[in-house]
């Protein structure tokens, strides 16, 4: 990113070139020494550095920084920590970091994971070894170099050692990402060796999977999962399983050391045995006897759903620009595999390196317990996952022509949108994100008014508990704001006996952005300005690109108070995407799900973010239309159709038209465009999907489910939603839908 406005030309003798990021600490710089040679500068936010606490702290820990060296850390080569600005500098490593790898070509291979692996642990103890805990270890945090990882911004981790050794958050900022922190972080704020060692396990799953082991929608439900559940280790390789599970152990004493780590990475993953081949020390399994035809059927079709296609979990319209992608060789691209329908895999024997593992971890009944939850996983079939799917348009063919179809019973036609068809009496369970808890509230109300013997439960626990419960059958269906990865389509489809999991569109969920600017009732940005208001790069109110798509508004010389959702929410994941979509090279081509403060605005929770906008004069942000947003200006957003979209119902139904459906079969995931152009099209959207088996359901618990859903996509109903801030499905959409829905099995 270019350098803002505001932003020093130099710092320390060193010619600042452009902006590599920013965090809660401070503002990263590429930079330039007289030589030529480039370096990675970063700035201290002045709130840290007017604080006499924290420079003696950040004096000593560059002390000690300045002692880490290694293959694979970028040392630090400079530094002033008595500057106006304390400021250190680290050698510039060329290469994307692990977070653009994975979200630009996805997962890495297992053999991949293990190189990788060897050289954070390698990093990991050129830093404990001088005294640092690094405490924010991600894949942000680690850069793929040519010839291996490099991990960054460890100049101002933890001094662990002597009686001095207070961590940076001793002046109130938090330094630390929720889904790779350790238990011990979010029980006690205690930070050691062993918090590096879990988060290096972390960092592993999302590089083999894609998925972090302990996502959720919220800061607060990723720290109740880290410190209380489990791991989701869906997708991870079978090898992997032992190096990932000892360093996920919740107790910091049942984690291996660095060394240790080091010694089992050096011997290379185990081989894995399939049972029924003969291994080193194994005889061969008798044959199990054939099953009955009609078992035999359903074991082949199970057997081919797992190669069904699915697409990625980031809309396919923003790339990784090629300048970031990694190197061939050691992080090349995974090896294309032809998909074939695969016999049901069985669990992998553990050699006796394997059980050596295991008992570093005193907790051996979790890990027993964790084992055999995972004894029906399949091996090799995320490989075999397809992601170029023929886009086929929302409104265009996949459609049909609104007519036809069976209904929620045994036969007959669609029942009318605004005509409920009660299933039989019993209850619904479903669970999943709470961003669609409001709307599936009204859905069930309305529903249980015309069906008094049908029970409907909804329990907002998040998307990802909410794939978890149906998989496990606690949940009849579940309810996600975001698109399935790879890794959770193939773990729910263990639900499915003879089907797939798929995707049905349940609602629209539009994402407003909202001022306090006193003395305007209208404004209209665009994507561009929005981008460098929320970087900090445009700072008052009469600045000349606001103004020039405004034309004839005046507009105060006041400045900009940035509201910023600093939690983890599908809010702000929405908004990046749609940024990310649009204007790549002013946002970055990879949407986040948080953000950090911008400027002198305040970062607050997802859930404060109408009630501080409407407390701050001069203020701008973004949140759900409707419920404390009520009142609030809403900007129209220019599209470079001829007039600016205003965010509700119909502009964000006609956002999705603009969309493609990617899924086949009866899954209806959409792609949507960010980018469209469509008059009165707001883009600012999200869809909500139920996840549903196409086939393999339970009779009766498909006869009662079916018939909600079917209300719930209903004209009426969709309606309902939107006088609660949310979108309606287009009418055609809705209605391909409730034909998919008919035909489930």
């Amino acid at each position: 990113m270019t350098l803002r406005d505001g932003d020093p030309r130099t710092v320390g003798g060193y010619r600042l070139e452009g902006r590599l990021g920013e965090g809660g600490m401070g503002v990263v710089f590429r930079a330039r020494s007289l030589s030529g040679r480039q370096v990675a500068v970063k700035v201290i936010r002045p709130e840290l550095a007017g604080d006499p606490a924290f420079r003696r702290r950040f004096r000593r820990e560059v002390t000690a920084a300045r002692q880490v060296s290694g293959a694979f850390t970028a040392p630090v080569v400079d530094a002033d920590a008595d500057a106006e600005a304390p400021w250190l500098a680290t050698l510039f490593v060329t290469g994307p970091s692990l977070a653009e790898r994975v979200y630009g070509r996805g997962p890495l291979p297992a053999a991949e994971v293990w190189l990788l692996a060897a050289g954070l642990a390698e990093a990991l103890r050129d830093i404990h070894r001088v005294g640092l805990v690094h405490r924010d270890l991600k894949p942000h945090n680690v850069l793929l170099a040519q010839d291996g990882p490099r991990v960054i911004d460890f100049g101002i981790a933890r001094a662990v050692d002597g009686a001095d050794a207070t961590a940076l958050t001793g002046t109130g900022v938090v330094v630390g990402t929720p889904r790779f922190m350790a238990p011990e972080q979010f029980r006690r704020g205690e930070v050691g060796p062993a918090s590096d060692v879990f988060a290096l396990g972390s960092v592993l799953v999302h590089a083999a999977t894609g998925h972090g082991p302990f996502d959720g929608d919220h800061s607060h439900a990723v720290g109740f999962r880290v410190v209380y559940e489990d791991p989701d280790l869906t997708g991870l390789p079978p090898e992997l399983l032992p190096l990932v599970e000892s360093c996920l152990a919740k107790d910091p004493d049942d984690r291996p050391t660095v060394p240790g780590l080091l010694t089992l990475l050096a011997a290379g993953p185990a081989p894995v045995t399939p049972a029924g081949v003969p291994g080193p020390d194994r005889t061969p399994d008798p044959a199990p006897p054939p099953p009955p035809a009609a078992a035999a059927a359903a074991a082949a079709a199970a057997a081919a759903a797992a190669a069904f296609p699915t697409v990625p979990d980031e809309p396919a319209q923003t790339p990784v620009a090629d300048a970031y992608r990694a190197p061939e060789g050691v992080f090349g691209p995974p090896p294309s595999v032809e998909p074939e329908p695969q016999p049901q895999p069985q669990p992998a024997v553990p050699d006796s390196r394997q059980e050596r593992v295991h008992a570093m971890r005193k907790a051996e009944g979790l890990r027993v317990k964790r084992r055999n939850r995972r004894l029906g996983i399949a091996v090799a079939v995320g490989v075999v996952l397809a992601l170029g799917v023929a886009a086929v348009p929302v409104v265009k063919g996949m459609m049909g022509d609104g007519k036809g179809g069976r209904s929620a019973g045994s036969g007959g036609s669609t029942p009318r949108p605004d005509t409920p068809v009660c299933g039989p009496d019993g209850a619904v369970n479903a669970a999943g994100a709470s961003s669609v808890k409001v709307a599936m509230d009204r859905w069930v109300a309305d529903y249980q008014a015309a069906c008094p013997n049908a029970r409907t439960n909804y329990a907002a626990t998040g998307t990802g508990a909410g794939i978890q419960q149906f998989k496990d059958g606690s949940a009849d269906f579940a309810v996600v704001d975001r698109l399935l990865t790879p890794a959770q389509a193939e773990s729910a489809s263990t639900r499915c006996p003879g089907g797939k999991p798929v995707q049905l569109p349940l609602g629209v969920l539009p994402v407003a952005v909202v001022v306090n600017l006193p003395g305007v009732d209208a404004l209209t940005l665009d994507a561009p300005a929005l981008a460098r208001i929320f970087h900090g790069q445009i700072t008052r109110w009469n600045h000349a690109e606001i103004a020039a798509v405004n034309p004839g508004r005046l507009l105060p010389d006041t400045e900009i108070q940035v509201v910023t959702p600093t939690d983890e929410s599908t809010t702000t994941l929405t908004f990046t995407q749609y940024l990310s979509a649009v204007v790549p090279t002013g946002w970055g081509s990879i949407p986040q799900s948080s953000l950090t403060a911008v400027g002198n605005g305040p970062g607050v929770a997802t859930s404060a973010v109408a009630r501080t906008v409407k407390q701050t004069a001069g203020s701008v942000s973004f949140t759900r239309p409707g419920g404390e947003a009520a009142g609030l200006t809403t900007v129209r957003i220019a599209t470079g159709a001829p007039e600016a979209a205003a965010v509700g119902a119909d502009s964000a139904a006609k956002a999705v038209e603009s969309g493609r459906v990617t899924g086949t079969g009866a899954d209806l995931t959409v792609q949507l465009d960010y980018g469209t152009k469509a008059a009165g099209a707001y883009p600012i959207v999200q869809l909500a999907y139920a996840v549903v088996c196409d086939r393999g359901n339970n009779g009766e618990t498909l006869a009662r489910y079916r018939p909600f859903l079917i209300s719930a996509v209903s004209e009426q109903e969709q309606r309902a939603a939107a006088e609660n801030g949310y979108g309606a499905l287009p009418a055609a959409l809705a209605q391909k839908v409730r034909e998919n829905l008919a035909t489930l099995g």
